[in-house]
């Protein structure tokens, strides 16, 4: 048992050193993603931005002990990355949202204030909407690419909590998640989501509903659909907003939809149980009816995990993060990237490191 419990932890050595050894995107494609390195109980100690591109790979923002930079998304014309900048002050991190240019120069904090400010989606007409958190409520905040003009556009009642928004494809709406738990003997979870005029602030509810527990929601592309789903392989459920209906569409974590909104890509689960026991995430791509659910990715090794970040521009590729342990107490979690091809299944590994969804630039 011991020789192949280091045989495994050299498969997945081998599978983070074959990261590094593969060459950056080509052409015109640039991806933004995060590096922390960890303390020795697992948790970051910081963590800094860093670039992919043709021309090789780089670090855009230095890492500093207590400094955390993630959430990097490009701007339309890959020329700015906004992300949010975590400091820790005492028992909490405090976040801002900064942009830098690609060459990593031109660094600006873009928030300034009481409120925690995080999740930063850019409009094609370069305006950036996130997240402000404040003691008293949560909002969905829109503003220029400069900082300028910056206004709290929505704001959820009371203690409700917010997921990260996206814009509707023309621009005039965001659209954004979230939920909060009602009840005190025996809580539930209030899932929520609305369409925001991106000019007046009035809110449209999308879905209003109960569920056992926390659940997040990705939110289709032409804000018709969502899909509900766990942190972990549960069973993830298909809303179309319209009508309220509810359908269950398999087992899994991190959904994730195409640009044009006719696929699905997840995180699924396999168990194995001969000649030992086997427990993986493999990557999955479903129909958006959930239909036509098959796995992408063959790697069998234990506790190895691929997470959706971004889909190609063409919808033939899925960049995801691929996550493994570097210790046998599975505390220690190290990240790489991979381009997938979601019909040929092809892998290229890419950098250590995670993504977001606002990573991949495709020119």
């Amino acid at each position: 048992m011991r020789v192949l419990s280091c045989l495994r932890y050299l498969l997945v050595a081998c599978l983070f050193l074959s990261a590094a050894a593969q060459a950056a995107p080509s052409g015109d494609d640039a991806i933004v993603f995060t590096r922390a390195p960890s303390n020795a109980d697992g948790t970051p100690r910081a963590s800094g931005l860093w670039l992919t591109s043709a021309a090789g790979t780089r670090a855009l923002t230095p890492t500093v002990d207590g400094i955390f930079d993630a959430a990097g998304a490009w701007s339309p014309h890959g020329t700015l990355i906004a992300f949010q900048r975590g400091v820790r002050e005492r028992a909490r991190t405090r976040h801002d949202l900064y942009s830098i240019a690609r060459d990593g120069q031109r660094l600006r904090r873009l928030t300034h204030g009481p409120g925690d400010f995080t999740a930063p989606a850019w409009n094609t007409d370069g305006r950036i909407a996130f997240v402000a958190a404040y003691d008293d409520r949560a909002c969905v905040g829109v503003m220029r690419a400069d900082g300028r003009d910056r206004r709290d556009l929505f704001c959820a009642a009371g203690p409700t909590q917010l997921a990260s928004p996206q814009w509707s494809p023309d621009g005039r709406s965001v659209l954004v998640g979230g939920g909060v738990y009602v009840g005190r003997l025996d809580p539930v979870w209030r899932a929520l989501a609305w369409s925001v005029d991106a000019t007046t602030g009035a809110a449209r509810t999308l879905v209003d509903t109960t569920m056992d527990e926390e659940r997040t929601l990705a939110i289709s592309p032409d804000g018709q659909h969502g899909v509900f789903a766990d942190v972990v392989p549960n069973q993830m459920l298909l809303v179309d907003f319209a009508t309220g209906t509810q359908t269950p569409v398999g087992t899994g974590y991190a959904p994730a939809w195409s640009h044009d909104g006719r696929r699905i890509a997840y995180t699924g689960e396999v168990y194995e149980f001969s000649p030992d026991l086997h427990y993986y995430n493999p990557l999955y791509v479903m129909d958006a009816d959930g239909n036509n659910a098959r796995r992408v990715t063959r790697a069998r090794v234990s506790n190895l995990a691929y997470a959706a970040a971004a889909w190609s521009r063409d919808d033939s590729h899925v960049l995801a993060n691929l996550r493994a342990y570097a210790d046998p107490s599975l505390t220690i979690a190290r990240y790489a990237l991979r381009r997938i091809g979601v019909d040929d299944a092809t892998l290229v590994a890419l950098p250590a490191g995670y993504a977001g969804s606002g990573a991949w630039f495709q020119h």
